[in-house]
């Protein structure tokens, strides 16, 4: 079990109470906070069970999914099993994605890097994992990447690795996890703004890393890539007029992308322009020292 440092004090308490109840539990601290990528990658190797399950603190589980996706993953001897979860409030929860999943399993693994590629969600914490699978992930991808002092976009980096070794992939069609939404305050609003750099330059590993440790299959790395990008120019494209440094690597890394012969223009055009909003933004700092 690992705790960031936010909820420390709510909750060491709490689990060493459980400790003395529960010799399985073991508690993980860093001595800063590294965040939940780094944090994952030292609960999975420090765990001793057969499958991980990742679960943000502010969640719910739902349904005795554990039962049943570890029920599932034994009978059919799977790497993944994916079920549904909901998001939202409490008040008005809905499917997340409205995806529907087929009952089948998935063997092979570019059967399940081709599925992967145009529609599975890329969140962990739907999905159950074999712990032998997620440390060949570990192994797979740059150990550097891993010990980086931040990472915020980690369900997509960490789940590219995941997908990339499993053989084995099933669908549970059960409704097994509750992202809970909290309404925006004015201090999650600052607290969000304070990070801003390191959130753009995650963004930026994310893009070096899909592009560099991805084989020489186009198409593949043409959906990986852009996907990531429409969802990051979805979710950051609006706080680019609050980064203060860190543009050079931005842009360098978005000419990555241009200068490559198989994204189509259409495709190209909106790189092109994130990049000149990240200029535009430069000018301006540059503008005001």
């Amino acid at each position: 079990m690992f705790v960031d440092d936010a909820s420390i004090d709510n909750s060491t308490n709490i689990i060493k109470y459980l400790m003395k109840y529960d010799n399985r539990i073991v508690y993980l601290k860093n001595d800063i906070n590294k965040r939940a990528f780094y944090s994952r990658y030292k609960g999975v190797k420090s765990a001793r069970g057969e499958y991980i399950l990742v679960i943000d603190p502010d969640d719910l589980l739902l349904n005795n999914i554990l039962i049943k996706s570890y029920t599932t993953a034994k009978k059919y001897d799977l790497d993944v099993v994916q079920f549904y979860a909901m998001i939202g409030y409490y008040f008005k929860p809905r499917l997340w994605g409205e995806l529907k999943y087929s009952s089948g399993i998935l063997k092979g693994n570019s059967e399940i890097r081709k599925i992967y590629y145009y529609g599975i969600t890329r969140n962990l914490w739907d999905k159950l994992i074999r712990r032998e699978t997620y440390i060949k992930a570990i192994n797979f991808m740059k150990k550097e990447y891993y010990d980086a002092d931040y990472h915020i976009n980690d369900d997509d980096t960490a789940f590219f690795g995941i997908i990339h070794v499993a053989n084995s992939y099933g669908f549970l069609e059960q409704i097994g996890y509750f992202y809970i939404l909290r309404n925006p305050t004015i201090a999650n609003e600052k607290k969000f703004l304070s990070g801003i750099n390191s959130l753009f330059q995650s963004m930026c590993n994310n893009f070096k890393y899909f592009y560099y440790q991805s084989d020489n299959n186009t198409l593949e790395k043409n959906n990986i890539a852009y996907k990531y990008f429409e969802k990051s120019n979805k979710n950051f494209g609006p706080k680019i007029p609050y980064i203060t440094e860190g543009f050079d690597n931005i842009i360098n890394t978005m000419n990555i992308y241009l200068n490559s012969s198989y994204f189509n223009d259409f495709q190209k055009i909106n790189f092109r322009d994130f990049q000149n909003k990240i200029i535009e933004r430069k000018n301006q700092v540059k503008g005001k020292v």
